[in-house]
């Protein structure tokens, strides 16, 4: 057991052995268990007995059932157990879109990983999964899950999984995946050889000649399953002397069941329809008998080795799932058709009133029952165990059914149940992940109503057509709201619904002025409706339209609205919504000190929420308060917490909510110390910058310029020129307008360090409009660059407006002294320290001394290393040289009036006769002397009127 001491050492992984049926893999898998057992490590247990047979996340109910699992568990009475594991996430009753489904399920994903990781300490966990083929499919998906994630547990997991494409099998999709995982094992059983039958066969007391056993090998392949039944047969039937191998092996479950009493005998072939698992209940309702009329049957059948005891007091099992095959293949079609009917009709009887966990069964039995023309109750039957798949957050299964309703009802379906059974499909695919397979399907479905021109089922299929910024999609939703709409027939709450999806897929088309405008009604026709689910889309769509920074004051009010619904509902889901909407507006409007009372509200909220995504907005908004309010160490480790809470998920979001809370901060404390770099290098190549599309503007946009900054940090020029050529040109940009700041405030911080001084112009006047305003983003933490007037004080500096850069830094200090914002404020008073140096107005070098001061003192607190030594170097100039001198030496002079003209420092070399290395050496000299950060602010200094009088 080289692999569970692997685990035991904290290198978690998975066993997969495969085979074919009866070679042996069960017996592998006891077999690992008495060892482990043997060692004082736990054992969980858990098996599918047949596709179809357990309900949506079967297995993982069995493995939270077992002892070793529920003893670690919080309350290990088990009260409330299916409750917190399974059905804890609140299910939001308005309308909340795919993500809070996800969300649910990703919290009820983390719970089990927790369950199991508390249930392997201190002395590890040993995981068995037999016949994983016949999993249900949301099942297969938490179990991907949970073996992405071994790595560091204490937790083996073996699992025996049958390759065959007659198997039933369920999960065809799982292998794959299980596979391609580092920490996965693969055992592949195969028969044994032909000496070990003949062994096998001497141990039955039989004759075991080499050709007797070849001929028994010849016939079972070696499977040992298969070579016990035939050795228990010849057995049976050896009256002296040695008998011929039976051409099949099935005559030897054949030979068994004829030696059965004739109640036994309809026991195991009822039981055979039944399932590989069944309840005796079940079967006596079939039979018509009551059920201790069946205990000496069962006993009679299981002495014969054809059952064995079940898991749960009155259920039972085939001793293998071969001899169930072997039983139920000598029925007729005729005769397994009826069985399945009544074994569908004794579920339903039995378990009345709480049928829910066996709504699959029922399906499973209703589809094997069904003939051409009486499909009616196999597609009503898929259809509801779909339903309750779906709810129960098992999409995948929901999915199958769906697909399994369309597939047995054929032709028989009607239209309208065909287009209803279809939108569900396509919500479910959605949620599954498969997003190009719910697109064509509701597509589909929206291209017949248009045909039929009915606008209540193109508003159904909107409704389930979720914008998704690829063009395409998002234009065919954007047309069939518009059909929907086009006519009178819609009721209010309806044209809402479907006004607010076309709302939001104009936003990501990029057609903001529209969807400002078809938001607007839709929000005007909810509330006109009184239809709470229409209102809340209306209130989404809404806020998404008006998300620019223009829009803060009406958004305000949205998150307000929001609440109040929130509260109307009882939905914390909701209310999350309303509150994150209320911190954006309070981050654009600078105050930081309402956000930190916000995120008390928030937190409570997020506690109702157990889940990544929910927890993933509170890290994200708690890591830019503490960035904006200059804890710079708390706002990288909060942006490392929420980094882990999606990466674990192999979410993209992760990189990118990550990187810009770093790349802020480290705009303040500097990239390496920030951990933007050492981020980076972790960055998938699909998502790097020179991978992207740079037509599709934000996912560009950011990307490209982190980039930039990093080299312009790292001092490499030319690479920093080639990451921003990657954004394209400034005036082309087009981010969501939640990041226009955003994205202005990234470009600006480039241009200035490259000197662009045309961008440097154009993007200080996209932030003229909104002075008194702060730079955040108006859909989403991540974003707080402090007051508007920063960017534009330090946008005039650089284009060499000294007066208006004092005045604008001077607003931009105060402003930060006032909210708090520690680090913007220091940014501040070192920029307007550097713009008073340059103009050398009279008083200038005093108060620039005195800003230096203060700045120094809160640098040094916050560890600002990168405006420490910018301070060091203003100090440095501002005391070396006397008030109207020139600090720069008259070589220094020449180098700085050519760059004002443009001239490269290979240019310049050449004009002055030194090398291109002397060039760029004086060039760093006159940085260094005039307090200044890059070539554009020497080139204003040189254009200035103290520049120009001493050129």
């Amino acid at each position: 057991m080289l692999l569970l001491d692997d685990a035991l050492a904290g290198g978690g992984g998975l066993v997969l052995c495969t085979g074919e049926a009866g070679i042996g893999k069960t017996r592998l898998a006891e077999e690992a268990a008495a060892s482990a057992a043997a060692r004082g490590v736990p054992v969980a247990w858990a098996g599918v007995a047949d596709a179809g047979s357990l309900p949506p996340y079967g297995l993982w109910r069995l493995v939270l059932d077992e002892p070793a699992v529920r003893a670690a568990d919080d309350d290990p009475s088990g009260a409330g157990l299916w409750s917190r594991v399974f059905g804890d996430a609140e299910r939001p009753p308005l309308a909340d879109g795919a993500d809070s489904g996800i969300a649910q399920r990703f919290a009820m994903f983390a719970e089990v990983r927790r369950r199991l990781a508390q249930a392997a300490r201190p002395g590890g966990l040993l995981l068995v999964l037999d016949d994983l083929q016949w999993a249900d499919e949301a099942s297969a998906a938490l179990l991907a899950d949970v073996v992405r994630q071994l790595r560091g547990t204490l937790i083996l997991v073996l699992a025996t999984y049958r390759e065959s494409a007659a198997s039933g099998d369920t999960s065809a999709g799982l292998l794959p995946r299980l596979s391609a995982d580092a920490n996965t094992e693969r055992v592949d059983l195969r028969g044994l050889p032909a000496d070990v039958v003949g062994d096998m066969l001497l141990a039955a007391g039989l004759p075991a000649s080499a050709d007797q056993a070849g001929e028994v090998h010849s016939e079972t392949g070696g499977n040992p399953f298969l070579v016990r039944e035939l050795a228990r047969m010849l057995a049976e039937q050896r009256r002296g002397g040695p008998v011929p191998v039976p051409g099949r092996v099935a005559e030897a479950t054949a030979h068994r069941l004829a030696q059965l009493s004739d109640l036994a005998r309809a026991l195991v072939q009822t039981a055979a329809v039944a399932g590989n698992n069944f309840s005796a209940g079940v079967v006596a309702r079939i039979l018509d008998v009551p059920v201790l009329a069946l205990l000496g049957p069962l006993d009679e059948c299981r002495a014969a080795g054809f059952l064995v005891a079940g898991d749960r007091p009155g259920d039972h099992r085939f001793s293998h799932a071969l001899v169930r095959s072997a039983v139920a293949a000598r029925l007729s079609v005729a005769e397994q058709r009826r069985l399945h009917a009544a074994a569908a009709d004794a579920i339903e009887s039995l378990y009345e009133g709480q049928l829910g966990l066996h709504l699959a069964e029922v399906a499973r039995h209703r589809v094997k029952a069904s003939l051409p023309g009486d499909r009616t109750e196999a597609v009503a039957a898929c259809e509801a165990a779909a339903g309750l798949a779906a709810e129960s957050l098992a999409f995948e299964e929901a999915v199958r059914l769906y697909r399994q309703a369309l597939s047995v009802g054929g032709d028989e379906i009607g239209e309208n149940d065909r287009s209803r059974l279809e939108l569900a499909l396509a919500a479910a695919l959605h949620r599954s992940g498969d997003l190009p397979g719910s697109q064509e399907t509701a597509a589909g479905v929206g291209r017949r109503a248009e045909r039929r021109r009915d606008r209540c089922l193109l508003a159904a299929a909107a409704l389930v057509m979720e914008a998704s910024g690829v063009p395409e999609w998002d234009g065919e939703i954007c047309r069939i709201c518009e059909q929907a709409l086009a006519g009178e027939d819609l009721p209010d709450g309806l044209r809402a619904r479907v006004s607010s999806r076309f709302a939001q897929a104009l936003v990501y088309r990029g057609e903001y002025d529209r969807a400002g405008e078809v938001s607007r009604d839709a929000l005007a026709a909810a509330g006109s409706a009184g239809d709470p689910v229409a209102l809340v889309d209306a209130l989404r769509a809404r806020q998404l339209a008006c998300c620019a920074p223009d829009g803060v004051a009406e958004r305000a009010v949205l998150a307000s609205r929001m609440l109040e619904a929130a509260d109307a509902a009882g939905s914390a889901w909701l209310e999350m919504w309303g509150r994150l909407w209320r911190i954006d507006t309070l981050f654009e409007t600078g105050q930081l000190r309402s956000v930190r009372r916000e995120l008390a509200d928030l937190e409570g909220c997020v506690e109702r929420l157990p889940g990544p995504l929910a927890r993933w907005h509170f890290l994200e908004t708690s890591a830019t308060l503490a960035l904006a309010t200059g804890r710079f160490t708390e706002a990288t480790r909060l942006a490392a917490d929420a980094f882990k809470v999606f990466s674990d998920m192999g979410h993209p979001v992760a990189f990118g909510g990550c990187s810009v809370i770093l790349g802020q901060a480290g705009l303040h404390i500097g990239f390496g110390r920030s951990g933007l770099i050492e981020l980076w290098d972790q960055i998938p190549a699909h998502l790097r910058p020179e991978a992207v599309d740079t037509t599709r503007g934000v996912g560009t946009v950011f990307p490209a310029l982190t980039l930039a900054l990093i080299r312009l940090h790292q001092g490499d020029r030319a690479a920093a020129e080639a990451a921003y050529a990657q954004a394209g040109p400034a005036w082309s940009w087009t981010p969501v307008p939640a990041m226009r700041m955003a994205a202005w405030a990234h470009g600006l911080a480039v241009a200035i360090g490259l000197g662009r001084t045309q961008d440097i112009e154009f993007l200080a006047a996209r932030f003229e409009p909104f002075r008194g305003q702060h730079v955040a983003n108006g859909a989403g933490p991540g974003v707080y660059m402090g007051p508007v007037e920063l960017p534009l004080g330090q946008a005039a500096a650089a284009l060499g407006h000294l007066d208006r850069a004092v005045e604008d830094l001077q607003t931009a200090a105060s402003i930060c002294d006032t909210n708090g914002a520690r680090g913007c404020a220091v940014q501040a008073r070192v920029e307007l320290a550097a713009a008073l140096a340059r103009r050398q107005a009279p008083g200038d070098r005093d108060e620039a001394l005195a800003v230096l001061a203060a700045a120094a003192r809160e640098a040094g607190q916050l560890g600002m290393v990168p405006f420490t030594e910018w301070i060091g170097q203003l100090q440095a100039q501002l005391t070396a040289a006397p008030a109207g001198g020139s600090p720069l030496s008259p070589r220094e002079l020449e180098v700085a009036r050519l760059v004002g003209r443009g001239l490269t420092n290979k240019q310049i070399g050449h004009a002055l006769f030194i090398s291109e290395r002397t060039a760029e050496n004086h060039v760093q000299h006159i940085l260094a002397k005039l307090g200044l950060r890059n070539r554009s602010q020497i080139a204003a200094w040189a254009s200035g009127e103290h520049g120009a009088s001493r050129l």
